[in-house]
């Protein structure tokens, strides 16, 4: 059923504001199309300068749950006789709006890592990070922590634009991901997409549905409606009008409709109909064969529709929607998958996945336990301690790390998989420990920082991760290791005045002179008035004559 659409307008009306958009259906609103302006010219600056939140979904802890699941799924595949693995073609693992790329990153680092080691290295796997935005494409192309994985052949990248249901084209093998060439089954990860891309809303109420039109509203007048900055002050309102007949063209959609219809009342809903889409157009490339592992703010349960009130507008720069993991299960069932979610109610992150195999796994002759291992992974790795248990006690240990000693700061940081941000939520109580520290502790602390940085995938922040581990193995004396880091730090930073000061006093403390002074001269070029450079001149000046002095009195 399709509804009038009319063109957006800027008028006054002393009630509500000004008027920017009315009545439009909300997967046809102009929201949309400012949200891919502003990601189009934001790019990784979205993420660098933290505009977009993304840590939850973007860390070490949620990527080595995901790489065991992924690994999970693999040994079931290589368990079924009837459809088994082919070894020309690489399995591929598809990430939608990979963004920054840091989850990649953490994922290809953690998986690759066990898949070499397992007995199932001799099958060949690819990770594919996939955005529309191709300036994206481009920072990734580049980034040198990747390059190795691309040379490898265990990475791509794939200009993927979910409101088209195109063949996917890999940028730097050539490969199309089609249903005419791909052969085996597809892994595909959406982290914090369905949230930010199209959905419908619609009220429920006494056995009448109910679609919920949007109108934009603003406190000032816009004049020009494709600025990207009125995602950040629109207000919407909606207008419920009756649905008579079919809304939507898929009758799978539309029985989800229906289900709301009989069993929800006063209650409003939104359906994630671009998600639904991409996902049918993803079981079709692969044959229907597929593993959908997805993680966003959203809710699962039916319980959490009933008199939900009307749906709010998060603005972060972007927008972004709740999503209805309720009405993707809906539609996993009708489509004879397997979905899986926690049994427990989520705090911050709902995760969820889905299998298809082929044929519908509760058919006559398919049995769900074909996939045993990967809900086993999902159990262990999402279910009973997973990524949102872990943010949950990220707050409470951080908020509490001045209290906390050495010892379980590293426990907590081994815990994360030595996150970069869970360490820069530990900093300030390392610093203060370093002083401290003497025996086995030292050595713990170097091998920690070892390990961030190991896992540590560079944005261009402004925080300046290397500088911090390098000042906080000067403070615990560990000079050599403190120095690689400072000149990670130059490299990725630039010369600053405090970065070669901690150079210079790294090699005064080592005894090497000579190197000290021309580290705290560059200081002092950048700085004349830097003044703990100013003071280690002269103290390092003092020396040399003094040691220059005692060769000339031997002599």
């Amino acid at each position: 059923m399709e509804t009038t659409e009319q063109e957006p307008t800027t008028q006054a009306t002393p009630a509500s504001g000004f008027v920017v958009e009315q009545n439009q259906r909300l997967s046809a609103s102009l929201l949309w199309g400012l949200q891919r302006r502003f990601f189009s010219e934001q790019s990784i600056d979205a993420w660098r300068n933290s505009i977009v939140p993304h840590y939850i979904t973007s860390n070490t802890f949620i990527a080595r749950a995901y790489a065991r699941l992924v690994f999970a799924y693999l040994r079931d595949l290589l368990r079924d006789q009837q459809r088994p693995l082919g070894l020309s073609q690489s399995l591929y693992v598809l990430e939608l709006g990979a963004g920054s790329g840091r989850f990649s990153y953490h994922f290809i680092k953690k998986f690759f890592t066990v898949w070499q080691q397992s007995a199932l290295s001799h099958i060949p796997v690819c990770y594919v990070m996939s955005d529309f935005c191709e300036k994206n494409l481009a920072f990734w192309r580049q980034h040198p922590f990747l390059q190795n994985y691309i040379q490898q052949g265990w990475l791509d990248f794939a200009l993927v634009d979910m409101s088209k249901t195109e063949d996917i084209v890999l940028q730097h093998s050539g490969v199309t991901l089609s249903q005419a060439q791909l052969n085996n089954p597809l892994v595909v990860i959406a982290n914090y997409v369905f949230d930010s891309i199209e959905q419908d809303a619609f009220y429920v109420n006494d056995g009448t549905l109910h679609e919920s039109l949007v109108s934009l509203h603003s406190q000032q007048p816009e004049p020009d409606i494709n600025d990207v900055t009125l995602l950040q002050r629109v207000q919407a309102r909606w207008h419920d009008v009756p649905v008579a007949g079919d809304y939507y063209p898929e009758p799978e959609f539309n029985l989800i409709l229906a289900h709301y219809r009989q069993h929800l009342a006063d209650s409003h809903v939104l359906l994630p109909v671009q998600s639904l889409r991409y996902l049918t157009h993803l079981r079709h490339i692969s044959h229907n064969r597929l593993l959908l592992i997805s993680a966003d703010k959203g809710y699962g349960r039916e319980d959490d529709l009933r008199f939900r009130g009307a749906p709010g507008l998060v603005s972060h720069g972007s927008i972004s929607l709740s999503v209805n993991y309720h009405a993707i299960a809906q539609y996993v069932d009708q489509q004879g998958g397997l979905w899986m979610s926690t049994p427990q109610r989520h705090q911050d992150l709902y995760i969820c996945a889905a299998v298809f195999a082929g044929a519908p796994l509760h058919a006559a002759g398919q049995n769900p336990a074909q996939f045993v291992e990967t809900q086993q992974a999902f159990t262990e790795h999402i279910s009973d301690i997973g990524p949102d248990d872990f943010f949950s006690f990220k707050r409470l240990i951080q908020a509490h790390a001045d209290s906390l000693e050495m010892e379980q700061i590293l426990a907590y940081l081994r815990m994360s998989g030595w996150d970069a941000t869970n360490f820069w939520g530990c900093y300030i109580a390392l610093m203060q420990h370093a002083t401290t520290l003497v025996g086995p502790l030292k050595r713990e602390v170097a091998d920690m920082a070892a390990q961030v940085w190991h896992n540590y995938y560079p944005l261009g922040e402004v925080r300046d991760l290397a500088f911090a581990l390098g000042s906080l193995l000067y403070e615990i004396e560990y000079y050599p290791e403190a120095i690689t880091y400072l000149e990670q730090s130059l490299s990725l930073y630039g010369k600053a005045s405090p970065t070669l000061y901690n150079l210079g006093m790294c090699h005064y403390n080592l005894g090497q002179l000579s190197q000290a002074l021309q580290y705290v001269n560059d200081a002092l070029q950048l700085d004349p008035d830097y003044e703990p450079a100013c003071v280690m001149l002269t103290a390092i000046e003092n020396e040399i004559q003094q040691n220059a002095e005692k060769r000339n009195e031997i002599k």
